[in-house]
């Protein structure tokens, strides 16, 4: 058997594996092949984009050539250094689709989506062979508890509703990437003004003796050397429905703007632990680059200073009264945590109702959900609402035969690559959310528990 398909075959298995520990076990004897290693560097690299959408493989006979390393890296390497982009892209990635023989094209493919569809991500790769692929890691914060202040002043930020949005430039070369590392391609029309703010930010800083040229680059004034992490959230005009497009990877969100809330350079970032200078001084550092912007799509985040508990209370009510999603409490003197860190508190709306189970449906391919239990449908005022998150593993198992059993032998409805099923006579169940959204469903809905208790007595809040 060749490496090629050696390969496929462990992807495939690996694919059809529900076990951890069986899929960290596949995945190291993967990395033992030369080939499997390059293909899962290539494809989970979280700073190596390649700047198209992968054409899907066809059935279509070509030259029929076994997948190789030495066929694909020329283009791979074209692509993410973007020497080639456009039509020119597209067109020699077709050309070297059409050369590959079948199996060949649907690994080609895979690389090129950042993903070989299998169920695995970075941290699972590394726990299986430690240090194969870069970990992308930001910081992100705890619910806000009044025991975590420590010192006073302290920050406070709105907390947008928007995406929460890394820039990142390695070489001169930049893009967005989501907060697990996913690389954001409806941003990219704003690669290029980010990249040229910091030139300006550079030449500035140089002229008037900062030290934020030393954070974008530590060479020269020129392209190539620019190395530096902006974090920030990245909006639409209107509230957090209308940021649908920056979902979309075949269309741009050309109304977006940047919000940036940090700087660093790329070392600290690609460092581990807690990395950076003290929030104060990174804070400084967001001003004095977002004063080059080239427009004004590129902003920063507003901030206060405040001294006590009532001052914080203050301040989030009146970004609620904005319609913002609540408020962000940054010490000063933290240092920027790769994990969820109590340097940074979130104080947010939450809202709960007691909604009647309708249904079920299963989790999305390629997840470690994929056929199981994905989560209730359940109804809210005519409206069907998903609630997929807040359920333990184990609640997830008896969920599931409950269902399994009230839905069998019924066909499921899939809609948009859901598979769904009904029934009647459903529990009630409270469901925690963020907001109602203008159609009347709900945002970012979780299970908190079964309310049998309650059940006849009230089906939601409007009907109590």
């Amino acid at each position: 058997m060749s490496d090629a398909y050696k390969v496929w075959s462990i992807i495939r298995t690996i694919t059809d594996t529900g076990s951890r520990l069986e899929k960290e076990k596949l995945l190291a004897e993967l990395a033992d092949l030369e080939l499997g290693r390059f293909v899962l560097k290539w494809t989970y690299d979280p700073f190596v984009t390649y700047g198209l959408t992968a054409p899907a493989p066809d059935d279509a006979v070509g030259l029929n050539m076994q997948f190789r390393q030495s066929i694909v890296e020329p283009l791979l390497t074209q692509l993410s250094k973007r020497t080639l982009t456009g039509h020119a892209a597209a067109r020699e990635t077709a050309e070297v689709m059409g050369a590959l023989d079948k199996t060949g094209r649907e690994i080609l493919f895979r690389i090129l989506s950042k993903d070989l569809k299998c169920g695995v991500a970075a941290a699972t790769i590394n726990q299986a062979v430690p240090g194969l692929v870069p970990v992308f890691s930001v910081m992100r914060a705890h619910h806000f508890e009044e025991k975590r202040i420590k010192s006073w002043p302290q920050f406070v930020e709105p907390k947008y509703d928007g995406y929460r949005y890394t820039f990142l430039c390695r070489n001169g070369e930049g893009g967005f990437f989501s907060r697990n590392g996913i690389r954001q391609p409806a941003a990219d029309h704003l690669v290029e003004p980010m990249i040229k703010t910091a030139l300006n930010a550079y030449q500035g800083s140089v002229a008037n003796g900062t030290d934020l040229h030393k954070l974008l680059s530590n060479k020269l004034d020129n392209r190539g050397s620019m190395n530096f992490m902006v974090d920030g959230e990245m909006m639409t005009p209107g509230d957090f429905n209308a940021t649908g497009a920056l979902r979309r990877k075949d269309e741009q969100a050309t109304d977006a703007f940047f919000q940036v809330f940090d700087i660093m350079s790329y070392a600290d970032f690609d460092a581990v632990g807690s990395v950076g200078k003290p929030y104060k001084e990174r804070r400084k550092l967001v001003e004095e680059f977002v004063s080059y912007s080239v427009g004004p799509a590129i902003a920063k985040t507003e901030r206060y200073f405040v001294n006590s508990f009532e001052e914080i209370t203050d301040l989030y009510e009146k970004f609620r009264a904005r319609k913002l999603e609540g408020a962000m409490v940054k010490n000063p003197d933290g240092l920027y945590d790769k994990k969820k860190s109590y340097g940074w508190l979130k104080i947010k709306a939450e809202e709960t109702e007691d909604l009647r189970v309708i249904g079920w449906f299963e989790g999305k391919a390629n997840t470690k959900l994929e056929g199981g239990f994905g989560g209730y449908l359940v109804d809210r005022n005519g409206v069907e609402v998903r609630v997929g998150g807040g359920f333990s593993d184990p609640q997830r198992e008896e969920c599931l035969k409950e269902c399994q059993a009230k839905t069998a032998g019924q066909e499921p409805v899939i809609e948009r690559g859901v598979k769904k099923r009904y029934f009647e006579g459903g529990r009630l169940v409270e469901v925690e959310y963020h907001e109602v959204t203008p159609d009347g469903s709900l945002r970012h809905p979780r299970f908190v528990r079964f309310r049998d208790d309650k059940d006849g007595e009230v089906e939601s809040k409007e009907a109590a």
